[in-house]
């Protein structure tokens, strides 16, 4: 099994919480493996990051990579992800993400 590495980023537009993510992945030499992006309608910028985080998991598992590194620049998120807790998170994404990880 090789590596790949995740980079995801969510959006949020100010005037109508209109969110957005996406990312894209890439082989240890940084070749691109795949893009997405996916509007999720209205949410905060965490879960648009979080979601950015889950599709990209479930895109690489349906390619059949493993071994994932994420990259993300949400110190929050980050830490979030890490935390032993996240099964009695009242996000739904983050109860998700937490079962795949």
């Amino acid at each position: 099994d090789t590596w790949v590495y995740l980079s995801t980023d969510g959006a949020v537009a100010k005037d109508s919480d209109y969110a957005t993510t996406g990312g894209v992945a890439r082989d240890r030499d940084g070749n691109w493996i795949v893009g997405f992006n996916r509007f999720l309608g209205v949410c905060s910028p965490f879960e648009a990051e979080v979601w950015g985080i889950l599709d990209g998991i479930l895109i690489l598992f349906n390619k059949g990579y493993r071994r994932i590194i994420i990259m993300t620049d949400n110190l929050e998120v980050a830490q979030i992800l890490i935390d032993m807790d996240l099964e009695d998170s009242e996000i739904t994404v983050l109860q998700r993400t937490h079962h795949i990880l």
